[in-house]
């Protein structure tokens, strides 16, 4: 177990690293046709990042320029805001964006024609919101029935998304769906898909996936708790081993002064604090702001009188990486040995976990 998990933590640093000095570069070339009245496309990153702007002349556009080998990316016009995802081979490429086609190498074909099927359900899926969107709050059996219909066509798109990655193992089309479904997926199918013996494995956009893995493996019930050195608001360096596994029950908790529902619910932690902290309970805040003010500002302010540490690092703390947390809030229970008893409680799970164990 010790050894998968500095596996992955290896390899999530590694990608890391990967993601800001990429492979080796390609020059691409990219150009096609677009509907009438269409006046410009955009080249972004998955991320919506832009990259370059083409004008259109006499219904054509071009794009030239040089980027990372696998690279994904997508194409828009000012006229729809369905993309065409393309992946950066080294390869010319001619797109019909009133189609969604294209041609080019074997394997952007292939991203294509999946591609195709995923946007198709996600239209639909699209329309389903819609239609919900247009019920009124009292139609509840409306709702309910609609409710139903959107999660059955948001799990087709999932299980469409399933099928290319399993049809793809040995190229890195996979990793631009994984990097959309991989919080939907059991900690099985992740390590299934996270095979490092799949090229799109070791991806970029895969960190997520990675990062996920990492959570399920690091917050597992049964599992002991794993240790982090961060500082407290008097910038000294404190490791989480001196306050967990001495025999106290702790709740470590990932939280932000930026994240609203955090600050919702620090009012029942607070509460929970007072009411077992004569019993020897404590709690160990670790929070994902970048600024110290409003991290110290919100600890006076809402009077959480608790440890608190942070690398002032935001998603890219030593917490988030460690733990592979990707939202808050987010917590985790911890016995007196340091054994992780409960995740992610809050409100009345709160209060009754906290019953249980001391009767009160």
């Amino acid at each position: 177990m010790k050894r998968w998990l500095s596996f992955i933590w290896l390899l999530v640093a590694c990608l890391n690293v990967w993601s800001q000095e990429q492979e080796g570069e390609v020059d691409y070339n990219i150009s096609g046709t677009v509907p009438v009245d269409v006046k410009a496309v955009f080249l972004s990153t998955m991320r919506n990042e832009p990259i370059d702007t083409a004008f259109v002349e006499n219904g054509k556009f071009l794009f030239q320029g040089t980027l990372p080998m696998n690279t994904f990316a997508s194409l828009t016009d000012d006229g729809t805001d369905l993309p065409v995802n393309i992946l950066i081979d080294g390869n010319p490429l001619v797109v019909d964006m009133e189609r969604g086609t294209l041609k080019g190498s074997r394997l952007n074909e292939r991203l294509n024609k999946a591609d195709r099927r995923i946007t198709d359900l996600t239209i639909d899926y699209m329309q389903d919101q819609m239609a919900y969107a247009q019920v009124k709050p009292w139609q509840t059996e409306e709702r309910d029935s609609l409710r139903r219909v959107m999660t059955a066509t948001y799990n087709k798109v999932v299980v469409e998304m399933k099928n290319v990655i399993r049809d793809n193992p040995y190229n890195v089309i996979p990793a631009l769906y994984l990097s959309q479904i991989y919080n939907t997926l059991t900690i099985d199918e992740l390590k299934e898909y996270l095979d490092e013996r799949h090229p799109y494995a070791t991806h970029p956009l895969c960190i997520g996936a990675w990062r996920m893995l990492n959570h399920h493996e690091k917050t597992n019930i049964g599992t002991r708790f794993t240790d982090l050195i961060e500082a407290d608001t008097a910038g000294v360096s404190h490791a989480l081993s001196e306050y967990v596994g001495k025999g106290n029950i702790v709740l470590v908790d990932f939280w932000a002064s930026w994240c609203a529902p955090c600050m919702q619910e620090m009012e029942h932690v607070k509460a929970i604090y007072n009411k077992y902290r004569e019993k020897g309970f404590q709690i160990v805040g670790l929070s994902f702001d970048r600024g110290r003010d409003s991290w110290i500002k919100a600890i006076e302010n809402h009077q959480l009188d608790w440890i608190h540490l942070s690398d002032l690092k935001y998603w890219n703390s030593e917490a988030s990486v460690v733990y592979g947390i990707s939202s808050i809030p987010a917590n985790l229970l911890l016995d007196g040995q340091g054994t992780i008893i409960a995740t992610d409680l809050r409100g009345i799970d709160l209060d009754r976990k906290f019953r249980q164990i001391y009767g009160y």
